[in-house]
């Protein structure tokens, strides 16, 4: 028979939230990283700036360039992105920034998005993915 006493419940209730968290906090699953700046810069030079432009509520950022793909991500209104590419009506997007040059920090974040929902940063670079 299993007995528990205080402490042994306490550290198998830290480890389920603490995973709970991970799972939470990273829309990939945990395989989520921050890129090291060489890595960033080169992944720079392959992207494209980007923001997310949801009304409302989290949009979704999905595995594949459909709906019937799995949602990997939720992002808001706001967030900028570096976008790779597009696939008819949707986006592939690289990477998730957070911050200003010089000190952005860039997370792979592997999915795609409807090109409805996103823009590109700068004035001449706005309407590219709507194209």
């Amino acid at each position: 028979m299993l007995i528990f006493t205080q402490s042994k419940a306490f550290f198998i209730a830290a480890v389920v939230a603490s995973f709970s968290f991970s799972l939470y906090s990273f829309p990939v699953f945990g395989k989520q990283q921050s890129l090291n700046p060489k890595k960033a810069e080169a992944l720079k030079k392959q992207t494209q700036c980007s923001f997310i432009t949801g009304e409302g509520g989290a949009v979704k950022i999905r595995k594949g360039p459909g709906n019937q793909y799995r949602v990997v991500a939720k992002l808001k209104r706001g967030d900028g992105v570096r976008a790779l590419s597009r696939q008819g009506n949707w986006v592939k997007i690289a990477a998730r920034f957070s911050g200003n040059p010089p000190n952005e920090t860039l997370t792979i974040l592997d999915g795609w998005v409807s090109n409805q929902f996103i823009n590109g940063c700068s004035e001449d670079q706005f309407d590219t993915w709507r194209k």
